[in-house]
């Protein structure tokens, strides 16, 4: 196993036991269900974060997705984690 990939894998899992363990549905897969988040490792960027809602709930409800996302910083800047925007803030991006 390549030790960059094994770096990131790590990271992706450290990343999900943090945000677990503050409450957060974690989805199994790449893509994340209604409310869940997705989470996974992208070798380019870091490891990618998501939450989950359908197109016109992002629209009716920005202030919620703000917050959801401001608590999901919150989570992973206080466990010790440098992270990003991306996407116009629909994903953050955990880097180390």
């Amino acid at each position: 196993m390549d030790i960059a990939t094994s770096a990131g894998q790590d990271l992706e899992n450290a990343v999900r036991r943090e945000l677990m363990d503050a409450g957060f549905t974690v989805e199994p897969s790449l893509m994340s269900a209604d409310g869940g988040l997705g989470v996974w490792h992208d070798p380019t960027r870091g490891v990618v974060v998501t939450w989950g809602t359908s197109a016109d709930q992002l629209v009716r409800h920005a202030t919620i997705r703000s917050a959801v996302l401001l608590a999901l910083r919150t989570v992973l800047v206080e466990a010790g984690h440098q992270v990003r925007e991306d996407f116009n803030g629909l994903e953050l991006v955990v880097t180390s």
